[in-house]
C-alpha cells in the first residue's frame, strides 16, 4: 500500500514527535532545577543578610543601652558631685584629763579622763541664697546624749545684699565669749542663750555688723492666770551691734548687745524659783534686761580679750535660787592676754586670764559658780589639726555660800590637759 504524501507526513510526524518532546521536557526540567538552585542560593543569601541585620540591630540596641546606662551613671555622678559640693562637714573631738584639789569645795581631790566634747557640724547650700546648718553636740555633762545643738536656715547672698535672715535653733548673739582657755569664761557661764529664734541682721563691707532677734523664752513673766497662754508667747527679743576690722598687723572687734530677759540664759533659767508667783512653774514678777560689752584686739603676735556682761536691774528676792534668798544682780567679767609664737616649729599660744563674777552664788553643791579665778594656759599644735593644751585655774568660792553651808568653801585648784582634733 502506497501512502499519499500527506499521510506519509503525518505518519512521520507521529513517529518522530514523541522523542523530540521528551528531549525538550528534560531540558526544561534541567533549567527548572538550575533556577531552583539559584533561587535557593539567593534565599540563603537573603537569610544570611537578614540574620546579619538582626545581629547589627541587637548590637546597636546594646550600645544604646550601654550609652543610656553610661549617661545615667554620668548623671548620677554629676548629682553626687553637686551634692558633695553643696555640703560642708566638720567637727571636733576633745579628750580632757583633769585633777582638782579643793579646800572644802568639791572634796579633797579628784581626777578623771573624759570625752569632754564631740561636735559634728553639717552645712548644706541649696543655691546662692539658701543654706541650712545642723550642729550635733555631745558634752560630758549631758549623760551620754548626742543632742541637736543647733539647726537653722539662713537666707543670705553677700554679693547682692549685706542683709540676711536666719530661723531655727541657735545661740543668740548676746555675748562674744572668746577665750584662749580650756575652761569656759565666766561670761559664757552667765549669759550663753540657745533658743528657737527668728533673726535678721547685716554685715557691711566697712566692718559694721548687727542683728535683731525674737523668741519665746523659758523664763516667763507672772501675768494674769499662769495657766493661760498670756504667759507663753513670743515676747523676748535682743539686739547687737559691732565693728570688726583686720589687716596684716592689727585686728579689732568691738561690740555691744542687749536682751530684754537675761533670765532666759541657759544658766539662769535653771535658777528661776519664782517665789510662788506662778502655779506649777517658776516665773518672774517682771523681765530683767541684760547688757553685754566686748573688745578683742590683736597686735601682731599679741591678743587681748575683754568682756563684761550684767543684768540691768536686781531680781526680786526669791526669784533666783540664791543660797540666802537675797536680791541678785548677776554680773561677770573676763580679761585675757595671749602671745602667739612658734616653738620647735609648732604654733604655740600662752595665755593669762582673770575672771570675776558678782551675785552668782546660786548653788552650794557645784564649782560652776565662783567669785573670781586666775588662769594660765599653753596650747601647741602638735600635729595637723591636732592641739594639745594645758591649763591651771585657781578659783575662789563665794563667802555667801560658805556662810550658808556653815563649812569651808574657800578655793579650788584645777589642772587640765586637753587633746583636741578638728576635722
Amino acid at each position: 500500500m502506497k501512502l499519499k504524501p500527506i499521510t506519509l507526513a503525518l505518519v512521520c510526524a507521529g513517529i518522530f514527535s514523541q522523542p523530540v518532546l521528551a528531549d525538550d521536557m528534560s531540558e526544561l526540567k534541567a533549567q527548572l532545577q538550575a533556577m531552583q538552585q539559584q533561587m535557593q542560593a539567593m534565599q540563603n543569601k537573603l537569610d544570611a543578610q537578614e540574620a546579619s541585620l538582626r545581629k547589627q540591630e541587637e548590637v546597636s540596641t546594646q550600645i544604646q543601652h550601654q550609652q543610656a546606662g553610661g549617661n545615667k551613671g554620668e548623671d548620677a555622678r554629676s548629682v553626687a558631685h553637686q551634692v558633695a559640693d553643696s555640703l560642708s562637714i566638720g567637727g571636733v573631738i576633745e579628750i580632757v584629763a583633769n585633777h582638782t584639789d579643793s579646800d572644802g569645795w568639791a572634796g579633797e581631790s579628784a581626777s578623771d579622763i573624759v570625752l569632754d566634747t564631740f561636735e559634728l557640724g553639717i552645712e548644706a547650700s541649696a543655691g546662692d541664697w539658701v543654706s541650712g546648718s545642723v550642729l550635733f553636740l555631745y558634752e560630758d555633762a549631758d549623760d551620754d546624749n548626742l543632742n541637736v545643738d543647733e539647726a537653722f536656715i539662713t537666707i543670705a547672698n553677700s554679693e547682692v545684699t549685706p542683709f540676711y535672715a536666719s530661723a531655727g535653733r541657735l545661740y543668740v548673739p548676746f555675748g562674744n565669749f572668746e577665750s584662749n582657755m580650756i575652761s569656759d569664761p565666766a561670761t559664757l557661764t552667765l549669759a550663753e542663750t540657745r533658743e528657737d529664734v527668728v533673726q535678721v541682721g547685716f554685715e557691711l563691707d566697712g566692718g559694721f555688723y548687727g542683728s535683731a532677734y525674737i523668741f519665746n523664752g523659758d523664763a516667763d513673766e507672772a501675768k494674769g492666770n499662769y495657766s493661760s497662754l498670756d504667759n507663753n508667747k513670743i515676747d523676748n527679743y535682743g539686739l547687737n551691734f559691732g565693728y570688726a576690722m583686720e589687716n596684716d598687723n592689727f585686728g579689732l572687734d568691738i561690740g555691744a548687745g542687749y536682751i530684754n530677759n537675761i533670765a532666759t540664759s541657759d544658766t539662769l533659767q535653771d535658777q528661776v524659783d519664782g517665789n510662788g508667783l506662778c502655779a506649777g512653774d517658776g516665773c518672774l514678777d517682771g523681765y530683767v534686761g541684760g547688757m553685754s560689752l566686748h573688745a578683742i584686739a590683736t597686735f601682731g603676735q599679741f591678743n587681748l580679750i575683754g568682756e563684761y556682761i550684767t543684768a540691768l536691774d536686781d531680781f526680786e528676792a526669791g526669784e533666783l535660787s540664791a543660797v540666802n534668798g537675797d536680791k541678785l544682780k548677776p554680773r561677770a567679767w573676763n580679761i585675757e592676754g595671749a602671745y602667739n609664737f612658734e616653738l620647735a616649729g609648732k604654733e604655740t599660744t600662752i595665755a593669762l586670764g582673770y575672771q570675776k563674777t558678782k551675785d552668782m552664788y546660786f548653788d552650794a553643791e557645784t564649782t560652776d559658780f565662783y567669785e573670781k579665778a586666775w588662769l594660765a594656759s599653753i596650747s601647741v599644735g602638735i600635729l595637723e589639726n591636732t592641739t594639745l593644751a594645758a591649763e591651771w585655774r585657781h578659783a575662789d568660792g563665794y563667802s555667801e555660800v560658805k556662810n550658808a553651808v556653815g563649812s569651808d568653801f574657800d578655793d579650788e585648784d584645777l589642772l587640765q590637759l586637753k587633746l583636741s582634733y578638728e576635722f
